[in-house]
């Protein structure tokens, strides 16, 4: 199978932690006999300074977990691009640095054999030089992968992350770690409609992967949302966990819960 692209600092770590132990506490005495809260998880896919220094702190600050797929090829602190020094920060708010290739530049499935592997191996050794821990998660860069790509990202990863597919949901018990379906958050849709969709999430026990990609005043394209938008979805997502209704968690810790289905 191929997947085809369609386009191409709050409070310390300690309070966030408490927050996050707390919200995860009260969704499992909330759960239904016999069944689990389902688990939200935010991505993001974008490692410039713009968005590190504006976005992120709103996940920090309202003790947001989440997984951040980035391509390393730009974290070098020059302007405009993230440093390793942002790398490294994100741990101590429960965030992942997840891989997402080393420039970016491919098509995976066309590339030559020794272009996929620097877009998988390069990503891997980097991030665990830059932050200590390796990476166990890989996202393909536009969305493009095939199964050539997937036995290669086998060897470097325990998961691999869709572009989309399946508005995101991936069931409990038919969960393929190697086909894990993510949505960008839509533009279309109001906080609400968002909320909703969270909500039914964890009602119905399901796991919710959502992206961002970029966040703006007045968004012009299908990969941006507003401020408004983004602020209020966060806001809703740390209700909803602190009324123990979601669990918000990193891909890595979700992949502990979500048991490995194969196809």
């Amino acid at each position: 199978m191929r997947e085809v692209s369609r386009t191409e600092v709050g409070p310390g770590p300690w309070r966030s932690g408490l927050s996050r132990a707390f919200g995860l506490a009260v969704a499992l005495l909330a759960a239904p006999a016999g069944a689990e809260v389902g688990i939200v998880t935010f991505t993001v896919d974008n490692v410039t300074s713009q968005f590190f220094r504006n976005q992120m702190p709103e996940f920090f600050e309202r003790g947001i977990p989440g997984t951040l797929f980035g391509q390393t090829r730009p974290i070098t602190g020059a302007p405009g691009d993230m440093t390793w020094e942002d790398a490294r920060s994100l741990a101590g708010h429960g965030w992942e640095f997840g891989a997402h290739g080393y420039t970016h530049a491919y098509m995976l499935s066309q590339a030559s054999d020794e272009v996929l592997e620097m877009e998988l191996g390069v990503p891997a050794s980097q991030i665990y030089l830059g932050t200590g821990i390796f990476p166990v998660t890989f996202a393909s860069p536009n969305g493009d992968y095939d199964e050539r790509v997937l036995q290669r990202v086998r060897v470097y990863y325990k998961a691999h992350f869709r572009g989309w597919g399946n508005e995101g949901i991936n069931l409990m018990d038919r969960t393929d770690h190697y086909h894990i379906n993510r949505e960008h958050v839509s533009n279309q849709k109001s906080v609400d409609e968002i909320c909703a969709e969270m909500e039914r999430a964890g009602r119905e026990g399901y796991w919710l992967v959502y992206i961002w990609h970029r966040v703006v005043e007045v968004p012009s394209y299908e990969y941006e949302n507003s401020v408004a938008q983004f602020e209020g979805v966060l806001d809703c997502a740390a209700r909803l966990r602190d009324e123990g209704a979601i669990r918000l968690m990193t891909a890595r810790d979700a992949l502990e819960v979500v048991p490995h289905t194969p196809k």
